[in-house]
C-alpha cells in the first residue's frame, strides 16, 4: 500500500468523522445528518485483512509463480514483493502506528 493511499484513506475518515474545515461545509452534502464513528483497532483489523509486509510479499511471490504466461506482469509482481521485503520493517511500523498490524502468518 502506498503512502498516498493511506493519506487519502485517513483524510476520508477524518471528513466522515466531522473533522471537515468550515469552508467545506457551506455547500450541499449527501452525508448531512449521518452519524459516524471511528472504528476500533479490532474492527480495523477485522476488515483490513492481512496487514503485515512479510505476508503481503509472500502472497505477491506466490501469485507471481503462477504467471509464467505473463512475464511482464510476473516481473512486476516480483519487483513489488521485493519492495515489500526490503522495506518490511518500515511498512510494519506504519501498520503498527495505525493499529492495523497483524501477526506474520508466513514467518
Amino acid at each position: 500500500m502506498r503512502l498516498r493511499n493511506i493519506i487519502v484513506s485517513l483524510a476520508t475518515a477524518a471528513m466522515l468523522t466531522g473533522a471537515v474545515p468550515a469552508f467545506a461545509q457551506t455547500g450541499f452534502t449527501a452525508l448531512q445528518g449521518v452519524d459516524v464513528q471511528a472504528l476500533s483497532a479490532d474492527e480495523m483489523q477485522a476488515i483490513s485483512g492481512q496487514l503485515n509486509a512479510y505476508d503481503i510479499a509472500a502472497a505477491l511471490l506466490a501469485k507471481a509463480a503462477t504467471l509464467d504466461a505473463f512475464p511482464r506482469l510476473q516481473a512486476g509482481l516480483i519487483q513489488l514483493a521485493n519492495y515489500y521485503l526490503t522495506n518490511a520493517e518500515q511498512i510494519n511500523a506504519l501498520f503498527a502506528k495505525f493499529g492495523v498490524l497483524t501477526p506474520c502468518q508466513s514467518c
